[in-house]
């Protein structure tokens, strides 16, 4: 028996102030327990799609449904207990302990008359315990940093317990500690979760499948590792990439941005090359570090790599290494 979706949109479209679309017919679904990330480039329309989708901008065309409900349909407290969200924005000018932010995440399940919610405390526990944040709980939010504030409103947004959990840029100011936690969890969780993310070997690594947006329009989905080709790396992000798996079978890639700029000085005898990825990459780099005429061949996680120029700038988005490029000389030009 097919599983019914759980979120359907279909034909969205925003228009801003000045008429300029914002989302233009964008149609994609969601099935229960799936982590969908969405992708692109600064004002894409991410945020935009996820403020459909919690509630924040309401006035749009097109349809959104959740469990086959029309969410334009919904009351507050109604949407409230289907969708959570984790916005960018994080609260840091008021007075409120930790605690008491997190149990606002459960205002939709108190009784309308009582305030009781017998399940609160049970739940609480629980989320505060996944997000190690026990020790922050009498804390003012206000003298947290802007990571463990995140961690906060994620926590708070979980304590919610909706069926979609919509979360936009979630990983912006956490560690690298925090980034992969909160992925894996998203994982294990038994809700749907819809992720604007910028890295894009974490969401290949995490995320069932993405949806790619460019100026509105959402223009590639699928599995990261069948969407993310150099030809849309090219298209949508306007950078030159090479996708490849590193040493542990993970995919990742390599990019350059454009235009091409070749070095113009022939005093220039060597270049410097900042690559995020494993050890063996940056060992097989020594060649190109030294090189004084191209073209270039050089062997890198077993894929033979040739440069018919150097480039100016080469960054590899793989977070398994991201402290290696200065121990080993490798410096941002």
């Amino acid at each position: 028996m097919a599983v019914a979706d759980l979120l359907q949109v279909s034909g969205l479209t925003v228009s801003g102030d000045n008429q300029q679309l914002l989302l233009d017919d964008v149609s994609f679904s969601m099935r229960p327990g799936e982590v969908v990330g969405v992708l692109g480039p600064n004002g894409a329309g991410k945020t935009t799609l996820l403020r459909c989708l919690f509630g924040a901008l309401r006035q749009f065309s097109g349809s959104v449904h959740i469990n086959g409900r029309d969410i334009s349909t919904l009351t507050d407290r109604q949407r409230a207990l289907q969708v959570a969200a984790v916005t960018q924005e994080m609260p840091a000018d008021f007075q409120l302990s930790v605690r008491s932010v997190i149990a606002t995440g459960r205002t939709p399940h108190q009784h309308w008359f009582t305030g009781k919610d017998p399940d609160a405390e049970k739940v609480i526990d629980e989320a505060v315990r996944q997000f190690h944040l026990r020790r922050y709980l009498d804390r003012d939010i206000s003298e947290l940093s802007g990571g463990e504030r995140k961690r906060v409103m994620i926590c708070r947004a979980l304590v919610q317990q909706p069926e979609l959990l919509v979360l936009d840029e979630p990983c912006n100011h956490l560690d690298i500690e925090h980034q992969l936690s909160l992925m894996q969890l998203l994982r294990k969780l038994p809700v749907s979760s819809l992720v604007s993310l910028h890295d894009f070997p974490l969401a290949a690594r995490y995320c069932d499948r993405v949806l790619v947006m460019k100026q509105g329009r959402l223009v590639a989905e699928g599995p990261a590792e069948s969407v993310l080709t150099p030809e849309l790396f090219e298209n949508v992000f306007a950078v030159r990439a090479n996708t490849y798996s590193n040493p542990w079978e993970q995919w990742s890639f390599y990019a350059t941005s454009l235009p091409f700029f070749l070095y113009k000085s022939k005093r220039i005898k060597h270049m410097r090359t900042l690559i995020f990825s494993s050890a063996m990459l940056f060992a097989s780099l020594a060649p190109l570090s030294q090189a004084s005429e191209f073209p270039v061949t050089v062997d890198s996680c077993g894929r033979t790599v040739t440069f018919n120029e150097a480039p100016k700038r080469a960054v590899i988005h793989d977070q398994n290494m991201s402290q290696m490029a200065f121990a080993l000389g490798i410096q941002r030009m």
